[in-house]
């Protein structure tokens, strides 16, 4: 629905915005887009409110597209919150349609902003005023709440006691709370004036702006009033203020429980006599005066009494004339309990008194419980005028209040036992008194015949005040008038010393019996009956007189004619009889039976269906005053008949057989069709021509014509006897779109006069429903059903047209499926067909998201919307792609640039590694991969050093791991490149391509210091210096031990370190000392080595390098030998040769060569002389102990003596240590 602003004067907005617009073109002459034609609009909340905005284009021809969107938060109150419309060259505006969305929500005036903007800046294109509409929702859904009490329907509360109490009243206001709304109440109920009991009364309930409860007080009052349950009704009566009253929930029942129990005497005054009795005086609580129980009684209740005497004769002195026989002055009616007894001792003395009295008081101030003091709260006892100590006899004085009357035909039991006869005065002794039974008229029959016995003496024992005379009721089935009874006590009978006082005679009746009147009653049923004859008709009313025919009896009754259909009895036609409604008849006496006739008029019309009810009202006595109200005449049971008007009675009556329209479908199959619409007549006698015509009707009247319907007029007959007939009508096709077409059947006129139409059925509408499409047929048009491939940020237009009919105003609703999708401006939407429209343009733009998204597929689908169905033709849906856009399948790159890792070289079962966050952006769909290199990839530090990242599906987060290789090689940091490259599956690789890889360094040295050679003799140490490169950073050690060489642990050459001896460098410490002793042992031996080695360091280090030091126990105890002569002096004849033995003392070791010479006079011989060699060498080689010198002497022939030669040994070569003797 559209609803349009006010008429008046323009605003100050619309003004800005017409100058502005003005302006912009004629200055700048550009093309220009804004709103054009109604820019307010105030609407109400409807399903099918639609706003059409106009967007038009002015200057230079473009093609633009546009787009409507709500200013601010979204809040559900429209379809769709943006609408799209592209403006080709060739046209100058387009229309885009704002649907109301119907929600449940309460809401006031909403005013709500569309803005116009484009969809991409166009350096020729701009903005023009207006660019901005107003929409205003008017307050809906019960914004200003519907008013309801939300407490239990009923409650109960008790009369507060001595103050006044409060009772709250929750009131809700649901739905809304905006706005200020007043509730105005009242209350109502009883049985006493709501006044009297609550206040106030009535009144204002106010809620303020945004409250939903309000809590209303009302106040109970504490009256003094006993009363039983009270029913009070508070109700809402009316509003102010916009809100609603809930009426399922607008008043509330109000129980006050019953209070205020009266406490009281039940009399006010006791005449007793001077007598050794006790008097019982009754206190009652929560009684009335006639007995009925009213006020609380659930708790207890208390009240103090005193008692009141005088100084003088006349008054009663206690504890000399009377006694108080209760043990305090608190009188207690516990829960339940309505009645206690005071009791008082008469004492009696012999003296003779005149009457004396004391006066007993309720003490208001005393009372405690739910109760009131009310009257009398005083009684006064008086003791009768003594002594007469054997009392006076009468009747007692009860009796003479009201009739004694005895109902012989009610009385539950034969026995009567409520005559008695009292003994005032004294009781002293046994005393007895005689009585008599008589009648109290003329009837000869004995009493005994009535109720039995006639006489006896009446007895009363010693203290005895109160006698009944027994009577026995004689109960039989004879109607009998009341009769009286005279009872008599006589004086002279009297024995025991008593006397006889007046009241000594007792008037007394039996209640006349057996309905001695008359019972009267309808007889028999089937003779009350509706009569006709060719002269007159007339109700036959007969009745009866059962039990007694005693006098002439009056009875009225009524006679009533009520329509067919009529529900309400006292809904009665007047008119119909020829006589009164209230009429009479006499009962003889004797007779039994009489019968009445009650004429019908002659030109009354009796109705198939009505009836006649008969009503009993009174009866009466004519003739005969009883003495007492009879009981009879009286009515039996059935006091009203009813008699039926059947068709062969009735008029006759014509009508159509249902005043409901007949729904008729225009012939589909055929050019015409014909109904048969039935008449019936009540009354069937003659024959009867009925009238009828045919005009059309309706808000489209003038569209009916005789080729959709006919014939417009006719008659129809009915024969003698016949009840039913019909009339029969022509319905035409056509191919023409028609909306209902109403018409009306008229009866007109019948052309007798004893046949009339039948009031109410008298026409009948003939509805032809709507037919071949009157609101039309919608689809896209042929131009428009795709399907559509677009890109992101395209738009498409679609066209929707109506084909058929376009009579009325047709909503439809499109959406793009899926419905949780928001790719389009203009998602989803209603548009308006206003009459004899039949094409409307909607535009949907593709959203620049920027979310990646693969080839997306969405329909746009048509759907009926609002009350009235829209039909739709084949062509109602229509498929749009938009292509994948914005990197669908991922850009991949390191997690953040600049991506660099620190780690250690791995150690052992340490090993250190670098993850390395690789990110997939933008899109994650399908399965892509990309590749990765280390660079360099050669140095043997790194593991893996190339690879590939698989994503899968929706995947969009991995990880390249990479783990440092353990070399023992000290090492500076190194550094490594890692590359992504080479994307496939439709991915690209990003900018952060590149990460890096740092090994922190390692290996740190630790190694022996030069010299790491020492030579040493047995019995010396040999010292090492351990050094440490690198951080010191941190405690390390490194363990060190002894190795054989040459040297031997074994044979003690040495003092070994083979128990994993270990050096600890301290944080800061870079040098260690280690020493190793060898042992001084005496055995010969030459140069002999052994070795130190280190392992095992701890810490970022290793032995590296110089981890062995060497130890030369040099040559000791002249390993090599101790050379000598033999120490022989020996001859060498000429020409001969002699040995002369090098020995080989102490060591044995290696190959030595020793020198020798010979010398004469401490001269060198010279070679030649004397001996064939005089000098030489001698090779001992490695183990051998003596070798010889063989000494060849010259053969000269010279006669010589003796001569004497030395031989020395001068030198030794190839040894270190030697020693020459």
């Amino acid at each position: 629905m559209l609803v349009s602003s006010g008429q008046g004067m323009p605003s100050a907005s619309s003004l800005v915005n017409l100058l502005s617009a003005l302006f912009i073109s004629f200055v700048f002459g550009e093309t220009e887009i804004r709103f054009a034609g109604q820019t307010e609009f105030v609407v109400n909340e409807t399903s099918t409110t639609v706003i059409r905005l106009v967007i038009e284009r002015i200057g230079e021809p473009a093609n633009v597209t546009a787009i409507v969107s709500l200013y601010g938060e979204d809040t559900g109150d429209f379809f769709d919150t943006y609408a799209a419309a592209f403006i080709p060259a060739g046209e100058t505006n387009r229309t885009v349609y704002i649907a109301v969305c119907d929600d449940d929500l309460p809401e006031p005036d909403e005013t709500f902003i569309f803005h116009l903007t484009l969809q991409k800046p166009l350096s020729n294109v701009k903005l023009g005023w207006p660019r901005t509409v107003t929409v205003t929702i008017l307050s809906n859904d019960n914004a200003f709440g519907i008013i309801s009490f939300n407490m239990p329907s009923s409650i109960t509360v008790s009369e507060p006691r001595g103050r006044n109490e409060s009772v709250p009243f929750i009131l809700i206001r649901e739905k809304g709370t905006y706005g200020m709304v007043t509730v105005t109440f009242e209350v109502e109920g009883g049985p006493n004036p709501p006044e009297e009991d609550l206040s106030p009364v009535r009144g204002n309930i106010t809620f303020p702006p945004g409250r939903a409860t309000v809590i209303y007080n009302l106040t109970v009052l504490d009256d003094e009033v006993p009363e039983n349950d009270e029913i009070f009704f508070i109700y809402m009566t009316s509003l102010e203020g916009g809100a609603e009253i809930n009426t399922s929930r607008n008043s509330v029942e109000i129980i006050i429980k019953k209070n205020d129990a009266p406490v009281r005497f039940i009399q006010s005054v006791y005449l007793v006599p001077e007598e050794d009795h006790v008097l019982i005086i009754p206190v009652v609580c929560g009684k009335d005066n006639n007995g009925n129980l009213i006020g609380s009684d659930e708790y207890e209740v208390s009240i103090r009494y005193t008692i009141k005497t005088g100084n003088s004769t006349a008054h009663a002195q206690q504890n000399l004339d009377f006694i108080d026989l209760q043990p305090n002055t608190t009188i207690v009616f516990p829960p339940l309990i309505h009645e206690f007894h005071l009791k008082f001792q008469i004492v009696d003395d012999t003296i003779p008194e005149i009457a004396e009295s004391f006066h007993i008081m309720l003490l208001k101030d005393t009372l405690q419980g739910d109760a009131v003091l009310v009257g009398p709260s005083i009684v006064q006892v008086t003791i009768k005028p003594n002594d007469k100590p054997y009392g006076v006899l009468s009747f007692n004085s009860i009796l003479f209040e009201r009739p004694v009357i005895i109902d012989e035909d009610t009385a539950s039991s034969s026995r009567f036992e409520e005559i008695t006869v009292v003994r005032n005065g004294g009781t002293h002794g046994n005393v007895s008194v005689n009585w008599v039974l008589t009648r109290n008229s003329s009837d000869p029959s004995p009493v005994t015949a009535d109720i039995r016995p006639s006489s006896g003496v009446l007895h009363f024992s010693q203290g005895q005040m109160l006698a009944s005379i027994p009577f026995t009721i004689v109960n039989d089935d004879l109607p009998e008038e009341a009769e009286a009874f005279l009872l008599k006590i006589l004086p002279h009978t009297v024995q025991g010393g008593a006397e006889v006082s007046e009241p000594a005679e007792l008037l007394f009746y039996i209640q006349d019996s057996d309905d001695v009147y008359g019972l009267i009653t309808f007889f028999p049923m089937e003779n009350q009956k509706i009569e006709s004859s060719p002269g007159e008709r007339h109700l036959s009313l007969s009745f009866t007189r059962l039990g007694g025919t005693k006098g002439d009896v009056r009875m009225l009754y009524s006679a009533r004619y009520i329509p067919a259909a009529v529900v309400d009895p006292l809904q009665v036609k007047n008119g119909i009889l020829n006589t009164s409604r209230k009429n009479s008849l006499i009962f003889p006496e004797h007779k039994t039976q009489v019968t009445t006739q009650l004429p019908i008029r002659n030109d009354a019309f009796l109705q198939n269906g009505a009836h006649f009810i008969v009503q009993l009202e009174s009866v009466m006595l004519v003739n005969i005053k009883p003495p007492i109200p009879p009981i009879s005449p009286r009515f039996g049971e059935i006091r009203n008949i009813s008699l039926l008007v059947t068709p062969a009675i009735a008029n006759g009556e014509i009508g159509f057989i249902s005043n409901f329209p007949i729904i008729l479908h225009e012939p589909e199959d055929s050019a015409a069709e014909v109904i048969f619409i039935p008449l019936h007549r009540d009354g069937t006698d003659g024959q009867a021509t009925v009238y009828w015509s045919l005009k059309p009707s309706g808000f489209n009247s003038e569209a009916v014509t005789m080729d959709d319907i006919g014939p417009f007029n006719g008659s129809v007959v009915f024969l003698s006897g016949q009840s039913d007939t019909t009339i029969n009508i022509t319905v035409k096709g056509d191919d023409i779109p028609e909306m209902n077409e109403t018409v009306t059947l008229s009866l007109d006129r019948v052309n007798v006069e004893n046949q009339v139409l039948k009031s109410g059925y008298t026409t009948r509408d003939l509805v032809i429903l709507e037919n071949d499409d009157p609101g039309g047929v919608f689809e896209f048009s042929p131009a428009s059903r795709g399907p559509y491939v677009i890109k992101e940020g395209d738009s498409v237009e679609l066209h929707i047209i109506r084909s058929r009919g376009a009579l009325v105003k047709q909503f439809l609703h499109y959406r793009v499926e899926p419905r949780d999708s928001s790719e389009f401006y203009g998602n989803t939407g209603v548009l308006e067909f206003k009459p004899g429209e039949r094409e409307i343009v909607i535009t949907l733009l593709s959203r620049l998201d920027g979310i990646p998204e693969l080839d997306e597929h969405y329909w746009v689908v048509l759907s009926s919307h609002g009350e009235r169905e829209s039909k739709l033709g084949s062509a109602s849906v229509v498929n749009i792609t938009i292509l994948k856009n914005d990197d669908p399948h991922g850009i991949i790159e390191f997690v953040s640039d600049g991506l660099i890792e620190t780690i250690n070289e791995s150690k052992a079962d340490n090993i250190y590694s670098a993850v390395y966050g690789v990110i997939r952006h933008r899109g994650n769909f399908g399965d892509v991969s990309v590749s990765w290199v280390v660079s360099p990839d050669f140095t043997q530090d790194v593991i893996p050093v190339q690879g590939t990242i698989f994503f899968g599906d929706k995947e969009f987060s991995k990880n390249i791991t990479l783990y440092s290789l353990p070399d023992e090689i000290p090492e500076e940091m190194e550094e490594f490149t890692i590359i992504l490259l080479n994307a496939t599956g439709g991915a690209k690789v990003g900018n952060k391509t590149t990460a890096t890889l740092r090994i922190r360094r390692n290996d740190d040295p630790i190694y022996f210091a030069e010299p790491r050679l020492v030579r040493v003799q047995e019995g010396e140490t040999a010292n090492f210096t351990v050094l440490r490169n690198g951080s010191a950073d941190v405690i390390c050690t490194v363990q060190y031990a002894t190795v054989d060489g040459k040297a031997t642990a074994k044979e003690g050459d040495f003092v070994p370190a083979e128990k994993e001896e270990t050096l600890i460098f301290e944080v800061g410490s870079r040098e260690q000392s280690l020493s190793v002793y060898v042992n001084e042992d005496g055995i010969p031996e030459t140069d002999e080595a052994f070795y130190i080695i280190l392992f095992n360091s701890t810490g970022d280090t290793v032995v590296y390098q110089y981890g062995i030091a060497t130890v030369i126990i040099e040559a000791n105890d002249d390993p090599n030998g101790i050379f000598s002569l033999e120490p022989i002096d020996k001859a060498v004849e000429e020409g001969k040769t002699n040995a002369f033995w090098i020995l080989r003392h102490q060591g044995h070791f290696g190959n030595v060569t020793v020198a020798w010479q010979l010398f004469q006079n401490d001269s060198v011989l010279q070679h030649g002389q004397e001996f064939y060699e005089t000098s030489g060498t001698v090779n001992f080689m490695d183990g051998e102990g003596a070798k010889p010198i063989i000494l060849h002497a010259f053969p000269d022939k010279i006669p010589e003596f003796n001569e004497f030669y030395i031989l020395k040994l001068i030198n030794i070569t190839g040894a270190m240590f030697f020693h020459l003797l």
